[in-house]
């Protein structure tokens, strides 16, 4: 399968319609196995901004295909997916998409789903709003972000600071990634370097080795900042890899620049599987944090890490990093930031969004800021009845439906999540204590929230589906 026939499936079939022109760049430029710095150079654009534009792009595809999608196994992804389709003519992979379970958040019509052919944010018309479907981490310049201060300056001020490390903490999908790209634009405002490293993509098994991790992250900082690769000239086994990886940021890196550079891990959370790495890697970012008060060089490195929930890997006070720097804690949606979404969807309430019904809506959702965005999306692209809406929402026929279904399958997986799931809802209080392995996995899902040893179960939206479901399950478990 050539890259121009996969460009002509995610085209006409996978995204119809709604792929800018920097998508097209970075998805061709993937597939041929360019890296995003090669990318950037190539269209002229900030390699931050690039890594932007593929998440997305990656984000998309994987919502629609219904299996993850990343710059490494696109080819993989979309070749056997196409590969019986193709021979078939187009019309038959637009069928077997149509039809699968994940689905269901995708607009059924996309008439009025217009990107710029700039690679920007969307633009909001006063008539006819240009909208894209909604997709985690929005672009610094999105109409559709929700200013929730003092988040954004307290965030930006700790990242001014020499040795500054900064800890950004929410439930999935809430806007993390959000902050952490203006964050680091504003960065970028005063002179900074940054770079931005997802850790969803790292490879397993480079995360089951300390070594292979550290070069791999060593090696993206330094291709960030356009550095050549000296790993070898600085790499010494006998001395260890913690060691070797300080004096490569110290000697090599952080001597090469002039000013701060603003180093962004999103997506910590992706670490906590590998206890290993963890108590090795965590303590060293404290370790670098520390130095920053007594050595020049180390004042030039801000960190900023983003994560669901703190490790439960067993860490010393001393050793780990989320007790020092400053703690972001970003709030949900209040009432008053969802009526400002409203009306940067244009959704004026003679149409419908009562007051009254919208804040049913956020109750609903606890103020979860994707799963209102959603809602909004569909009522000003399909004009769909809010009432109506909001009923279906906890069921197989609503707009979250493809959003449940993905969580419901992680925990059909793991019987012990469910259980812990199950004693969680059932619970006349409303939450209940269970094991705090099983409490820290459903709250880095976003379906609990932790009140001292209590999981209180985040919305009444998951509380009501997952409920029906439950009770499907241990139905059909005694049959």
């Amino acid at each position: 399968m050539t890259e121009k026939e996969a460009l002509e499936v995610v085209r006409k079939v996978i995204l119809p319609e709604t792929l800018s022109y920097l998508q097209e760049v970075v998805f061709t430029q993937s597939w041929e196995g360019q890296l995003y710095p090669e990318i950037a150079r190539a269209v002229g654009y900030h390699p931050e901004y690039i890594r932007d534009v593929g998440a997305q792009l990656w984000r998309s595809l994987s919502d629609c295909i219904g299996q993850k999608v990343n710059k490494k196994n696109v080819r993989f992804v979309l070749s056997t997916l196409a590969e019986d389709a193709l021979s078939a003519g187009i019309s038959t992979l637009n069928s077997t998409l149509s039809s699968t379970e994940l689905s269901a958040e995708q607009p059924l019509e996309n008439s009025q789903v217009v990107h710029s052919q700039a690679g920007d944010s969307p633009s909001i018309e006063a008539t006819t709003p240009q909208l894209a479907f909604p997709s985690v981490g929005l672009s610094v310049n999105s109409p559709f972000y929700v200013l929730r201060p003092p988040a954004e300056d307290q965030a930006f001020n700790e990242l001014k600071r020499p040795g500054g490390l900064l800890r950004i903490k929410a439930p999935s999908n809430t806007g993390k990634t959000s902050l952490l790209l203006r964050t680091l634009e504003a960065a970028r405002r005063e002179g900074a370097r940054t770079v931005l490293i997802n850790l969803q993509e790292v490879d397993i098994a480079i995360l089951e080795d300390l070594g292979l991790f550290l070069r791999w992250f060593c090696r993206n900082v330094a291709q960030q900042l356009d550095l050549e690769n000296k790993l070898d000239d600085y790499w010494d086994e006998e001395i260890g890899n913690k060691v070797s990886c300080k004096i490569y940021f110290r000697e090599y890196i952080l001597a090469q620049l002039s000013g701060p550079v603003v180093l962004a891990l999103d997506e910590v959370d992706q670490l906590f599987d590998h206890p290993p790495l963890v108590q090795e890697f965590l303590p060293m970012l404290r370790v670098w944090h520390e130095e920053a008060a007594e050595t020049a060089v180390w004042q030039k490195l801000r960190l900023a890490l983003s994560y669901n929930t703190e490790a439960y890997v067993p860490l010393k006070i001393s050793q780990s990093p989320f007790n020092v720097g400053l703690s972001i804690q970003l709030p949900v949606l209040s009432i008053d930031q969802t009526e400002v979404l409203v009306r940067q969807y244009k959704l004026p309430y003679s149409e419908g969004v009562g007051l009254a019904l919208l804040q049913q809506l956020h109750n609903l959702v606890a103020g979860h800021p994707y799963l209102i965005q959603l809602a909004l999306y569909w009522l000003s692209a399909r004009k769909l009845n809010l009432p109506e809406l909001i009923r279906d929402a906890p069921t197989q026929s609503g707009i979250y439906r493809g959003h449940l279904l993905r969580h419901w399958q992680i925990l059909d997986r793991q019987e012990d999540l469910k259980v812990a799931l199950s004693k969680i809802i059932s619970s006349p209080t409303g939450g209940a204590e269970v094991d705090s392995l099983m409490a820290h996995q459903l709250e880095r899902m976003g379906l609990v929230q932790i009140s001292g040893n209590v999981a209180i179960v985040s919305s009444d939206l998951y509380r009501l589906y997952f409920k029906n479901v439950l009770l499907a399950y241990q139905v059909q478990s005694y049959v």
